[in-house]
């Protein structure tokens, strides 16, 4: 939240399974990845994540999370 979003943005997961590394990675429309936002092994919890994107162009961009064997996507959208 904010989505859309002008140019931070809060994502909040949830963690469940603590022996498999998190994996949270946002890509642009043509699949390049464009942050690496967490790829570490995370304790279960509810975690939140602040994302600045001033440094990129608007445009619509995904987030993908990978934690244990759940993958989860979002779309986020991003205008300046």
């Amino acid at each position: 939240y904010p989505n859309p979003f002008n140019p931070v943005t809060i994502i909040q997961f949830d963690v469940v399974e603590m022996h498999h590394a998190t994996s949270l990675q946002v890509f642009d429309i043509s699949g390049r990845m464009i942050e690496s936002l967490v790829n570490e092994k995370l304790v279960s919890g509810q975690y939140e994540i602040q994302w600045n994107a001033s440094a990129i162009p608007s445009g619509v961009y995904f987030m993908h999370l990978i934690s244990g064997n759940q993958a989860q996507s979002q779309k986020l959208i991003f205008l300046k």
